[in-house]
């Protein structure tokens, strides 16, 4: 293959989402009635591929799946979608994680994650070489640390792709993982975009702002930033020219029907626009949203994913 033969290419979790439909979100010793459910894939970036791809950018992934029907079922949606899977690598039976999804009327939802997937995932100097095709890569806080580490360094070196990084959860449970706050401070050098929400930003920095936080992402040497802050919106900062420049753009009212995956919507389309099409912040921000809306108003992570067209339209519905 030439050099550059992928827009993007992701590093990480593939797994199958079992989405139940919910009276209410589960409390403690509360009966939840399950109206509903259905199977599908997902992933972190298992859905910022495929929301990548829905969006016109060539992308391909590194992930592990069982040689299971839950496997079958991920591969055979990311060959539909046009992701090229020549590094997907399969593992035994039962291998493939998966994901309980719980769903309210309101489109809120909890999730919890189980099986082997991307804790078997390994790394050779082939996938090193895939890696370097692409004018991006995408991994998130899920990556077991020591790989996490060798994508930087791989995306860091001369020539390598730019890195766009998630922290996709608090540190109560990424510190079970393998990741610690002294292990991604480390880290940040290499990462060209930052990509969190609220709580996670608050584990990391300790500031229970998104303001405070995004200072303190700034002071550790972070270029760029995007905390999306739900339906409030999202936050961008950008520091290359110095001085710390923020911008808030506002949620898109829709009825959101299951925001289940939205925020990795919201990753991929600010890769397109931001890093990859160098797009000015705010009209970044405002193709994301416009994204992410769109792809919360249907049932499942990957039924509702925005063409790049339709999120163009929408932010000129919004007068944006």
């Amino acid at each position: 293959m030439a050099p550059h033969a992928f827009d993007l290419i992701a590093v990480g979790s593939a797994v199958i989402d079992h989405i139940h439909r919910v009276t209410v979100l589960p409390k403690r010793d509360a009966g939840v009635m399950i109206l509903d459910r259905q199977s599908g894939p997902g992933g972190v970036e298992g859905n910022v591929t495929a929301a990548a791809a829905r969006l016109g950018l060539r992308v391909g992934i590194v992930c592990r799946l069982g040689c299971d029907r839950d496997g079958t079922m991920v591969l055979d949606d990311f060959r539909t979608r046009g992701i090229d899977v020549s590094r997907v690598q399969i593992g035994g039976e039962e291998e493939t994680a998966y994901t309980l999804i719980f769903v309210d009327s309101q489109g809120d939802r909890i999730m919890m994650t189980g099986g082997h997937g991307v804790r078997g995932l390994t790394l050779d100097a082939a996938d090193d070489a895939y890696i370097r095709q692409s004018r991006a890569c995408f991994a998130s806080g899920y990556l077991p640390t020591a790989l996490l580490k060798r994508v930087v360094d791989i995306c860091a070196s001369e020539g390598g792709p730019a890195l766009a990084f998630d922290l996709p959860g608090e540190f109560d449970d990424l510190a079970a993982r393998g990741l610690r706050p002294e292990q991604l401070d480390a880290l940040l050098p290499g990462i060209d975009l930052f990509l969190t929400n609220r709580d996670s930003l608050t584990s990391y920095t300790g500031e229970p702002s998104i303001e405070g936080g995004l200072a303190r992402l700034g002071a550790k040497g972070v270029r760029r930033a995007s905390v999306s802050d739900g339906g409030r919106g999202l936050y961008l900062m950008d520091t290359r020219a110095g001085q710390p420049e923020i911008q808030h753009i506002p949620a898109i009212p829709v009825r959101a029907v299951d925001t289940t995956g939205a925020g990795d919507v919201l990753s991929a389309a600010l890769i397109a626009a931001w890093l990859l099409d160098n797009q000015p912040m705010e009209a970044a921000g405002r193709f994301a949203a416009a994204a992410a809306a769109l792809s919360c108003q249907d049932w499942g992570v990957r039924s509702a994913l925005p063409t790049r067209a339709e999120a163009e339209a929408m932010t000129r519905v919004m007068g944006w």
